[in-house]
């Protein structure tokens, strides 16, 4: 079961990195000339970005994954659980995490619009749905705001770049943060209207978790 203590480490890891990259220089140094302190950040809130979605991800496919399992879509339920994997800062299946978290979501509301109910043993999968999606939800919640602190400083960066050989290295170098910083949003605003569903037809199957209630009181859903 995911903990609430692992996306804290997680977070915690994040800002030893971004200390790590202030410390020995930005991109800037890296690729010769300008000031290292605007590189060193866009790169720090980069690993941010990217560990932090890398761990929000995972709590969501794991909660989809069961809520998938409760509701009788099997191979769906599979599919996400597969695509549970170790963190990481380089994290190659982010993408398609965001994809399929958003496909289930989809998948949740058509079923509960059309008058989906469960069974026993499906509230009792779906009880267990509900700490990782409020992990994922406090997660998210955290990067929505990195986000476009992270677009500014890359923008901010490569603006001040002049040599094009350079311009050319640092795009390649915020290539996943750019592309993953521009879903956030979106994602977010998917999993905020989405969460209301979930926990609304959680509370009306009397199927509960404590934890899980404490976590949604500290998101701010759009």
């Amino acid at each position: 079961m995911f903990k609430t203590t692992k996306i804290l480490f997680y977070i915690t890891t994040i800002f030893i990195s971004s200390l790590s990259f202030a410390q020995f220089g930005g991109l800037k140094d890296a690729l010769g000339g300008g000031s290292s302190s605007s590189g060193g950040d866009s790169l720090a809130l980069q690993t941010e970005l990217i560990l932090g979605m890398s761990a929000a991800t995972n709590s969501f496919a794991k909660a989809y994954s069961l809520i998938e399992k409760a509701i009788k879509n099997g191979d769906s339920s599979k599919k996400l659980e597969n695509l549970v994997g170790k963190e990481s800062e380089n994290d190659k299946k982010l993408g398609v995490k965001m994809e399929a978290i958003e496909a289930s979501a989809a998948n949740f509301d058509k079923w509960q619009a059309e008058g989906g109910t469960l069974d026993e043993e499906g509230k009792k999968i779906f009880a267990k749905a509900l700490l990782p999606y409020s992990v994922g939800m406090v997660a998210m919640g955290k990067m929505a705001k990195t986000a476009p602190e992270f677009l500014k400083a890359a923008t901010d960066e490569i603006k001040s770049i002049k040599n094009p050989m350079q311009i050319v290295k640092i795009k390649k170098q915020f290539e996943l943060g750019m592309k993953t910083g521009k879903a956030v949003p979106g994602l977010f605003k998917i999993l905020g209207e989405s969460s209301k569903k979930v926990f609304t037809f959680a509370k009306a199957n009397n199927v509960s978790d404590p934890k899980a209630a404490k976590n949604m009181k500290n998101v701010q859903i759009p």
